[in-house]
């Protein structure tokens, strides 16, 4: 006997109490279970929100830095362009004559605008890269 010197009605009193009890915290944990699931969605969902919200943050600085270097490079390309220009344009000035030079800037100039409106595909003769 597990309770020695004890009144079998004490020990049955005992095993129904447990029993009560057993079944009334399954009971509660089947009640409880719907809300804290639901209570451990909510907070899951909410982390997922603050994570797609920073995310989202973050890829528009990141855009906006890249945004940023390209319009500098593009910045860049056509300073030096310009620069390329006028020395291509002073030599030929002074190597040929100033008429010349001008009719060539002319021609350059008409000639990259159709390049720039209607590209084509390299010609056999031409390097590609």
């Amino acid at each position: 006997m597990p309770y020695p010197n004890t009144p079998e009605t004490s020990i049955l009193e005992n095993y129904i109490a447990a029993g009560l009890a057993r079944d009334s915290g399954e009971l509660i944990e089947q009640n409880s279970l719907p809300a804290i699931r639901q209570a451990i969605r909510e907070e899951v969902a909410k982390a997922m929100q603050e994570l797609y919200q920073q995310l989202s943050t973050d890829l528009q600085k990141s855009a906006r830095r890249s945004d940023d270097r390209l319009a500098a490079l593009i910045v860049k390309a056509a300073r030096y362009s310009g620069i390329g220009q006028r020395m291509l344009y002073s030599l030929m000035a002074k190597t040929v004559n100033p008429d010349f030079a001008a009719k060539m800037f002319e021609t350059a100039k008409e000639q990259t605008g159709k390049d720039i409106a209607r590209p084509e595909e390299p010609k056999a003769t031409e390097v590609r890269n």
